[in-house]
């Protein structure tokens, strides 16, 4: 039969393939049919037939295993061809799973997540005739004016001359040189970053990997045609890898992988394989590709790779190729374990990957079914999974006549065993959406179904009208998913699917993944948005050293009052950014409505998210607010707000102590109630006190025992108290001063904050300098009482200050040979503050923050009367430098405990680093998907006109 079809004079040698006898597409259908015929209503022979086994030696093997002994007359004469290798089945194994923790992407018609499934759930073809956006693509692919329609016809990335070089301080000139795919990698993987709520900045020196797929850069093409010389650095593919990680300060493996289609998942297997490994703690996993090349384009297309109709029909009768498409996907992965243990949202899980290679098959670019067949069980091998709990296939499927029943074929056998008839194997793949994205490819079908399954849909595979006759649909126990569906879910186990990815060099790659099954109160934190949140995490307390926890610390009130830290690299970043959040407040509208119980949990992460999971740039403002209204009302007026000023970065900061002057009935009270931090050292101070007079010093501060804040004997340790609370409560938030400084008992509280006194010795002393207090400031006792005060130390071990600390009676800073001894306080007792001693050694030490430390601003009016700087005069110093922030930690007139967060967003806005810990502490937060960084992109392209 061989011989007729190809009309050979005589046989040809068993082991001699059949395309390299000049057999084609067409030759191989006659072939099959003749063979059937042959073989009557014994045997039927696939349409796959002759790819599958592309020589005399193997396709007489495989027929005469499967004709059995029909018609058995005589030993039949055996070929003379090499035995085929016996196929180990890989053993099932127990393998930590790999958790997909983060997913970003920028494809044809949809620049993030969140776009990709609208385009998807839209059922949305975003192949397009020609680019369209506005830049000047003459010569390359996608010129809307280009004469032939192959060369205007394909999935194209809207800006793909755009790019943030500041964002990555990139110079214009290196920016020009760039590859695209370059560009889009830097902020893509920034993107998957930020939605796993990582903050890439602490990554510098971490074990953490880049693998990405990606093909030779056409870019460069384009740069040759014009006659310039190209930039290497900008052009190769391991450079592009470099670039992430040097972007990033990542130091694990940086991996380019070119196996052309097949790249994307390669590179997913990869890194699977490095985080089992131990390699790698986590992994940057994706592909990238750019269509640009004209002279490319006409290869494929004399090939009789593209499509002439310019549509991806998978699966149809009149599939005739593919459309070229370009973008790029990137994937965050972390072992399972540690992705719980970090309470990351988790997308879903890579259960098992396998990566093979056709061998010898029928020809270099020809599928082969058997080996497809094998990567297929390899995949399933290593996860243990029955082939018929997978509930949907993302196949590879280009749109090939012969290439797709090939797949259909070998996946139905793989996954049809043990099917139910009324639970067939759905496919689909996003060619038909997006075009053929080529080393990009297999990430795009990766995301698409961590999308679908965490959305629990299916989408519709477009252009499927009349099924290819080539495949025999009612045998196998596959559908093709033409319409939109609901996951078909099952009760005792979580959704499951595979994603394929077949290369025109003949690598095969195939990933097995499936929906994670978070704990019900956890998947509740992001329902209805189609996107995971992280598993509830205890946010610790941080306390000082000799302080324990406060018994009474569960009857804390929840906080009323949140910070949204926002920042970027601009001024118009930062403002985009707001209105990015505007847009998130009114997706989220029903979860934040006043009558839904979720409006203060969802609010509550997404400040946490917003604080641990970004970068914080110079550009900040910290919205404070306390239900979803008057946080719109701050992002509005952020969004509207006009100029470009100039952004602080403060480094050096006073903490400035008031004393008995700053009190008042029900000071710290709203801190007491809603903060552990204030109220361990608050209820400590009340312990400490409760011995020494049997009467609770939280009782007078909080008008609720007897004595009055009017007494010094009860003024001066409540405001003791209260400011080594605030200091705590500071220090929490990762603000500690550079200098301290203090007008009457204050410098005891600044004394303390500069190590000088422990909390109990300094409430001691505040106490017993306050009980003194009335008889040195009347006429009568004052120098008994000036004895006292200055024997009061006695048997006190007083420490250096370890950080500046200001004499109060001179200004300047204590030096290391003077002593704080009982002759130092009573000198104290009597002198005045030296305000403009005072401002004159800030002004000196660069002191760019002064924070009161107290429950008023009492302290910062006196010595901005002292220090002109303080009131705004920048001039008044003489040397141009900037007047320095002045912060009250407390205020008077707002009693509800605001002050505080306004503060601390006030410290944020200057530029000071804070642990954003201490604002959550307390209290179990999650991670939840949010707004990405905006880009401020412009044209850079190898034509500087």
């Amino acid at each position: 039969e061989l011989q007729a079809v190809l009309r050979l004079p005589s046989a040809p040698e068993p082991t001699v393939g059949f395309f390299d006898l000049g057999m084609d597409s067409l030759m191989a259908v006659e072939l099959r049919n003749r063979l059937n015929r042959a073989f009557a209503d014994a045997y039927t022979a696939p349409n796959t037939v002759v790819f599958d086994y592309p020589d005399i030696a193997v396709l007489a093997r495989h027929l005469a295993e499967e004709l059995g002994d029909i018609g058995e007359t005589g030993p039949a004469p055996a070929p003379q061809a090499q035995p085929e290798p016996e196929r180990r089945p890989v053993a099932p194994r127990e393998e930590e799973r790999i958790a997909v923790v983060g997913m970003a992407c920028r494809f044809p018609g949809a620049p993030d997540i969140s776009a990709f499934w609208r385009l998807l759930e839209a059922g949305a073809d975003a192949v397009a005739e020609g680019r369209r956006d506005s830049g000047s693509w003459s010569g390359a692919l996608g010129d809307p004016d280009a004469d032939e329609a192959i060369y205007r016809r394909g999935g194209f990335i809207e800006g793909l001359d755009q790019f943030d070089a500041d964002f990555f301080g990139i110079r214009p000139i290196e920016a020009r040189m760039m590859d695209p795919r370059q560009r889009m990698l830097l902020e893509t993987s920034w993107g998957a970053l930020e939605d796993a709520g990582i903050d890439p900045a602490p990554l510098k020196g971490a074990r953490a990997g880049v693998y990405v797929g990606l093909g030779g850069s056409e870019y460069r093409d384009l740069v040759a045609a014009s006659g310039l010389d190209d930039s290497y650095l900008g052009t190769a593919p391991s450079v592009a890898i470099g670039r992430i990680a040097f972007a990033l300060g990542l130091m694990g493996p940086a991996v380019p992988l070119d196996m052309t289609c097949a790249s994307a998942l390669v590179a997913v297997h990869q890194a699977a394989a490095a985080l089992r490994g131990g390699e790698v703690d986590m992994a940057l996993a994706g592909g990238v590709h750019a269509v640009l090349s004209p002279p490319i384009t006409r290869f494929m297309a004399e090939f009789g790779m593209l499509s002439p109709s310019g549509r991806c029909r998978t699966f149809d009768a009149a599939a005739d190729g593919f459309v070229r498409g370009e973008g790029c996907g990137v994937v965050v992965l972390k072992r399972l374990s540690d992705a719980e243990a970090d309470g990351d949202r988790i997308w879903g899980l890579v259960q098992g990957s396998a990566v093979n290679q056709n061998g010898a098959s029928a020809a270099l670019t020809v599928p082969n079914g058997t080996a497809q067949e094998q990567v297929l069980e390899d995949a399933l091998a290593r996860t243990g999974i029955p082939p018929s709990e997978v509930d949907y296939l993302e196949v590879h499927a280009t749109g090939s006549q012969l290439g797709d029943p090939i797949e259909v074929r070998a996946a139905a056998a793989v996954y049809g065993r043990g099917r139910a008839p009324d639970r067939p194997l759905l496919l689909g793949t996003v060619k038909t959406n997006i075009g053929h994205l080529e080393s990009a490819a297999g990430i795009a079908g990766l995301i698409k179904v961590m999308l679908a399954m965490k959305h629990g849909i299916i989408p519709k595979h477009l252009h499927f009208d009349n099924p290819n006759p080539h495949m025999e649909w009612d045998a196998l126990p596959v559908r093709v998913a033409s319409e939109a569906m609901d996951w078909p879910l099952t009760p005792d186990r979580p959704p499951r699917a595979g994603v394929s990815a077949f290369a025109l060099s003949g690598t095969n790659a195939h990933v097995l993944v499936e929906g994670y099954d978070a704990p019900e109160e956890d998947a509740a934190a992001d329902a209805g948005r189609g996107s995971p949140a992280g598993s509830a995490q205890p946010v610790a307390v941080s306390l000082p050293d000799s302080v324990p926890e406060s018994q009474a610390a569960d009857e804390l009130r929840p906080r009323r009052t949140r910070m949204l830290p926002l920042s970027g690299k601009s001024g118009d970043a930062l403002r985009e950014l707001a209105g990015r959040y505007l847009s998130w407040l009114d997706e989220c509208a029903g979860a934040l409505s006043p009558e839904s119980t979720s409006a203060e949990p969802l609010l509550s992460d997404m400040a946490w998210t917003t604080a641990v999971g970004r970068s914080h740039f110079a550009h900040r403002a910290g919205v404070v607010f306390e239900d979803a209204a008057s946080l719109r009302e701050g992002l509005r007026a952020l969004a509207e707000s006009g100029g470009n000023q100039k952004p602080r970065a403060a480094m050096r900061v006073a903490f400035a102590y008031a004393g008995e002057d700053s009190r008042h009935i029900g000071m710290g009270e709203e801190l007491y109630e809603s903060e552990p931090v204030a109220r361990a050292v608050l209820d400590r101070c009340d312990e400490v006190l409760r011995v020494e007079r049997g009467v609770s010093l939280l009782g007078v501060m909080f008008g609720q025992a007897g004595g009055g804040l009017s007494d010094p004997a009860w003024a001066q340790p409540a405001a003791f108290a209260l400011e080594s609370a605030l200091t705590a409560l500071w220090g929490s938030v990762g603000i500690r001063p550079n200098v301290v400084f203090g007008a009457g008992s204050g410098e005891i509280a600044a004394a303390h904050a500069a190590g000088v006194f422990t909390l109990e010795e300094g409430l001691r002393f505040a106490a017993r300098r306050g009980a003194l207090m009335e008889a040195i400031s009347g006429d009568e006792g004052t120098e008994a009482a000036l004895d006292d005060l200055e024997t009061a130390l006695e048997g006190v071990v007083t420490a250096l200050p370890s950080l500046t600390l200001l004499n109060q009676v001179t200004g300047r800073a204590v030096g290391s040979g003077e002593t704080l001894d009982g002759a130092y306080w009573r000198r104290q007792a009597l002198a005045p503050a030296a305000f403009d001693g005072c401002a004159g050694t800030l002004a000196e030490l660069g002191v760019e923050v002064v924070v009161e430390i107290g429950a008023d601003s009492t302290l910062t009016q006196r010595l901005a009367s002292a220090w002109p700087e303080l009131s705004g005069d920048a001039g008044a110093s003489g040397n141009g430098a900037a007047p320095p922030v002045v912060l009250s930690s407390l205020n008077h007139a707002s009693a509800s405990g605001v002050g505080f967060v306004e503060v601390v967003a006030g410290a944020y806005e200057a530029g000071l680093a804070l642990d954003f810990a201490g604002l959550f502490a307390g209290e179990e937060r999650r991670r939840i998907s949010l707004p990405s960084y905006p880009f401020q992109r412009r044209r850079f392209w190898f034509d500087a006109s």
